[in-house]
This record gives C-alpha cells, sequence and structure tokens, in this order.
C-alpha cells in the first residue's frame, strides 16, 4: 500500500513540482532564443556573401577572373545555406517522427570517396593546412554494395566528419568503414582534436545545444548536427557511440545492419 501523503507533504509536492516545470520552461525558452539567434546569424553570413558578389558581378571595374571568384564564392555560400535549411528541415522531421528512409542498393566506398574528396577540398578553401584528413579503407568484402538509404547515411557522415574538422585546430582527423563480419558494417570517425568533457558527452546530443566552455567553442552552428546524426543512425538501425579525452580527442562510431540483399 502507498503511503498517504499529509496536506503540508502534498503542498511541497506541488511546489517541488512547480519549481521544476519553472526550470524547464526558462531552459526551453533559453535553447529558443539561442537558436534564433543562431539560426539568424547562421543564414545571414552566406546570404550576405551570395548578395555582396551578386552585386559585384555588374561590375564593369572587375576583371573576369575577378568575377570567375564572385562565381565561385556565390555557388559555395548557397550550398552551405542550403545544407543548412536541409538540416533545419530534418530537425522539424525528426521532432514530428517524419523521416522516411528510401532504401536502396548503394556502394559504401563511393560514398566515402565523395566525402573525402569534399572535405579535402573544404579544409584547403577554409585554409586549415594544420589539418590533415584520412580516409581508412579495411573493408575484407570485395563488394561493397549494400542495401540502406545512402542520403541519410551520408548526411549522417558528413556532419560527424565536418563536426570533427570543426574541433581539430591542429591534427589528424580520419573516418572509414569496417565489414568485421557478415551481419554488420561499422563507421568511424577520429579526430585529435580539443576533446569533450566526459560530464558534456551527452549534451552533445541534444539539439541546439553548444558546450559554452571557451575552449570547446571555437565555431558558430546551430547545434543540431549531431544530433541530426544521432536519429537518422538510428533510423538506420544503429547507435552511435563517442568516446572522448579533453585535449586530445574524440572517436565516434556506429554501426549499421550489413544487407548485401533486399530483405523479402
Amino acid at each position: 500500500m502507498h503511503k498517504k501523503l499529509s496536506y503540508s507533504e502534498l503542498e511541497d509536492k506541488v511546489s517541488e513540482i512547480k519549481e521544476e516545470l519553472t526550470f524547464k520552461i526558462e531552459e526551453v525558452n533559453r535553447l529558443k532564443s539561442s537558436f534564433l539567434s543562431n539560426i539568424s546569424h547562421e543564414i545571414r553570413t552566406p546570404m550576405n556573401v551570395i548578395m555582396g558578389f551578386s552585386n559585384l558581378l555588374s561590375d564593369s571595374r572587375y576583371s573576369q577572373d575577378q568575377k570567375n571568384f564572385f562565381v565561385d564564392e556565390i555557388n559555395k555560400n548557397s550550398k552551405e545555406l542550403l545544407r543548412l535549411i536541409d538540416n533545419i528541415i530534418l530537425t522539424a522531421k525528426a521532432e514530428t517522427g517524419n523521416i522516411k528512409l528510401n532504401m536502396t542498393f548503394c556502394d559504401i566506398q563511393n560514398i566515402m570517396d565523395e566525402l573525402y574528396n569534399y572535405f579535402q577540398i573544404n579544409i584547403n578553401n577554409h585554409k586549415k593546412r594544420n589539418v590533415k584528413i584520412n580516409l581508412i579503407k579495411k573493408s575484407n568484402n570485395q563488394d561493397n554494395k549494400v542495401f540502406t538509404d545512402p542520403l541519410k547515411l551520408k548526411h549522417a557522415l558528413f556532419n560527424l566528419i565536418e563536426n570533427a574538422i570543426k574541433f581539430t585546430i591542429n591534427g589528424l582527423v580520419e573516418f572509414g568503414y569496417e565489414i568485421n563480419d557478415e551481419n554488420n558494417i561499422e563507421f568511424f570517425i577520429k579526430d585529435t582534436g580539443i576533446g569533450i568533457n566526459g560530464t558534456d558527452i551527452n549534451k552533445i546530443f541534444k539539439k541546439f545545444t553548444q558546450l559554452e566552455d571557451d575552449d570547446t567553442r571555437r565555431d558558430s552552428g546551430l547545434g543540431i548536427g549531431l544530433t541530426i546524426s544521432d536519429r537518422l543512425i538510428q533510423l538506420l538501425g544503429g547507435k552511435l557511440i563517442v568516446k572522448s579525452t579533453l585535449g586530445k580527442g574524440s572517436s565516434f562510431y556506429f554501426t549499421i545492419p550489413l544487407l548485401v540483399e533486399k530483405p523479402v
């Protein structure tokens, strides 16, 4: 039998619940405010570049080489803006459970090569020459075609690799995959960056959350990349695991089912 609470105990319980609700409401409002501030900044940055260089294209004082540079910057920032919008839409869909998988056969190695080529160029463009990126190929299977959602898998990997590069000032970022058995394929992303405190690891998967420490918050962002990757990996049948040491780097792992033929 449950113990009957006295009137004063009930009052204390109600007061405790009210305090907890007040705290949670304040936290939600803080996150919303932070998100709106971040999204305004993140959208405005590429938009300013696009609008600024677009206006310069009609100026006859600039040479064709200079205009070609303007076009490259417009294209680059347009893609960044589109990716930002895609992340926001994915976050909204994840909240409503409305992310649908489009399963098909795809070549995993092609996906990894595309990611490597993109980030290799990206590092050079952003002059992060003290950061080296490696793609590790350890597949024991000659046929790299698997049945999954290639776009969702690529999106999850993209966010994880981008995050690793963002928080690696000097050093190495490496990623790849390994087929360890007939049932699973394991992906990994490792960096020699600034790392994460053990007590902060769970926080990084909360949407719109960025670690506030001066040593960790070196870049802007919406704080939704890891949340999206985590949700997508779960949809693909996996679980994202992180191991990190402050000042030494982080490693992210996840395993998804290895389906080499379409399920009946």
